[in-house]
């Protein structure tokens, strides 16, 4: 075990050197870290928030913290079943909840859908990230009857955001509010959390400054300069919702892990009415793939994943955003917690993920000959995925077919009820384009001819690995008797396996 206190360790050159050594290694400007250790609680900021105004990053500033919020949204609902005034528990029918609301490609399956099925991501429905619009919670729902499933319910973990969309509307239905309103009532003002928002709106308002999203241009090899950082615009929140909607900063998530580390805050401020519900809250529902340096299986909660690492069961949740990264890791065992906020996508994960697990290898007292290298397995994971890019684009068929119309027969607006419009057009150097910008994850994309009417959609975008390289999917346009282009399939949903979503052009 350790020699001296951890605190101590965290305040001293070697921690501070090995942050900014990571931060270096991944190309993330800013992070903020708070560590929970029994009664203890440290924090510090490193780097800068704003790298044009060089504004530092210091345990007060905001950052977006994506999935994270799953948390807050189960436990809105894990609240709800507390009051016998209302029809709500965890094996209620969300179709009885949202009667006219919600569906499925299959009715009878959406019959069965219940708000724990939902919430821990064992619907049958896989993610459909790209099924996510620029419009209201209510319409993102309707969105779900039109998008194909993969599984049987109960069968298969497949992360999927918009079900906490749809989990998000229950709330709002039954308590007649705003989502982020009830959150605030209900955890926030209670816990003492005051710089937590569920708006980019009032997150600008507030009194503490907001870090600003990067991604690096040198890992697309756009610049070899270190400093060649791209601001991405702040996200709007509005769709997303329960899903991934809280902004914060590492002080206010201390009071809401403090809490979940020690049960019994929540009953002691009225915020539940036993300790049994917050056990709900964390008892795995579905099983989940696992690999090293995790013993056995993992397994999804309800907005928290949880697993055992050196001997000990932890919980925890990312979140990811255009151009943010959030990790939380709890060890209740030894009332221990790190939380990580940064300010770029997937890169900020892979950072907070390696500083994490360091500092619970620390508080064990790990010998650093049997630490696991995650460095070396994040590294393999995006090779993995830009050689799958590469393979994709760099495939020629062993015959080439001309297309059968020229280029701008093939431009208009193709649309599905699920995945919204794709305008398909050409730019001035007769490329066929589209853009994709009033999605949730916008993308621009770039139509390459492959043989026939079957073409490369290569799609730039600034979220997961799209930092490292372009996302591709086949596509395939359909000519009918007229000699005209009638529909356009894209295979968008990796889950799906090479078929396709169906867009008719109008």
């Amino acid at each position: 075990m350790r020699k001296e206190p951890l605190s101590s360790q965290l305040k001293g050159d070697g921690f501070t050197r090995l942050v900014h050594q990571t931060l270096d290694k991944w190309h993330v400007p800013g992070m903020a870290i708070a560590v929970i250790d029994g009664d203890d609680t440290w924090s510090e900021g490193y780097g800068y928030a704003n790298i044009v105004s060089s504004t530092p990053v210091t345990p007060s500033t905001l950052f977006y913290a994506g999935s994270t919020t799953k948390a807050f949204t189960a436990a809105m609902i894990a609240k709800l079943t507390e009051d016998p005034t209302r029809d709500i528990e965890w094996g209620t029918p969300i179709t009885q909840l949202l009667p006219d609301g919600f569906s499925l490609i299959d009715k009878s399956v959406a019959d069965q859908i219940t708000v724990e099925d939902a919430l821990s991501h064992r619907t049958g429905l896989p993610g459909h990230d790209h099924a996510s619009a620029h419009t209201n919670v209510r319409e993102n729902v309707r969105r779900l009857a039109h998008l194909p499933m993969t599984a049987k319910p109960r069968t298969r973990y497949q992360y999927n955001n918009l079900m906490y969309v749809a989990v998000s509307h229950i709330i709002e239905i039954a308590t007649g509010q705003w989502l982020g309103d009830s959150l605030a009532r209900s955890f926030w003002l209670p816990l003492g959390m005051k710089n937590t928002y569920f708006s980019l709106d009032n997150a600008l308002r507030g009194p503490a400054t907001l870090a600003q999203g990067y991604y690096y241009l040198g890992w697309r090899s756009e610049s070899q300069d270190e400093k060649a950082y791209r601001e991405v615009d702040w996200m709007p929140l509005e769709e997303v919702s329960g899903a991934g909607s809280v902004i914060t900063n590492v002080l206010d998530y201390t009071k809401w892990v403090r809490a979940f580390l020690r049960p019994q805050t929540f009953v002691e401020e009225k915020i539940f009415k036993s300790e049994e519900t917050v056990r709900q809250l964390w008892e795995p529902r579905t099983l989940m793939p696992s690999d090293e340096p995790f013993i056995g299986p993992r397994a999804y909660c309800l907005g928290w994943r949880t697993g055992v690492y050196q001997g000990v069961q932890f919980f925890e949740h990312t979140g990811g955003m255009n151009a943010f990264g959030a990790q939380l890791l709890l060890v209740p065992k030894l009332q221990f917690s790190v939380i990580i906020l940064a300010n770029t996508s997937q890169t900020s994960n892979f950072a907070a993920q390696l500083l994490a697990f360091h500092l619970l290898d620390e508080r064990l007292g790990v010998p650093k000959s049997q630490r696991f290298d995650w460095n070396q397995r994040n590294w393999s994971v995006i090779e993995k995925e830009q050689k799958r890019v590469a393979d994709k684009i760099n495939y020629r068929p062993p015959i080439y077919i001309q297309p059968t119309l020229a280029l701008g027969q093939y431009v208009g607006t193709y649309t599905n009820a699920g995945y919204k419009d794709l305008t398909v057009y050409l730019d001035n150097g007769g490329v066929l384009r589209a853009d994709r910008k009033d999605m949730t994850w916008p993308e621009a994309i770039e139509f390459r001819h492959v043989t026939g009417e079957h073409f490369l959609m290569v799609s730039e975008h600034h979220e997961d690995y799209g930092a490292f390289c372009p996302d591709v999917y086949e596509a395939e346009f359909r000519i009918n008797v007229e000699g005209k282009v009638w529909t356009l399939g894209v295979a968008w949903e990796r889950a799906m396996e090479g078929k396709k979503i169906w867009l008719q052009r109008t």
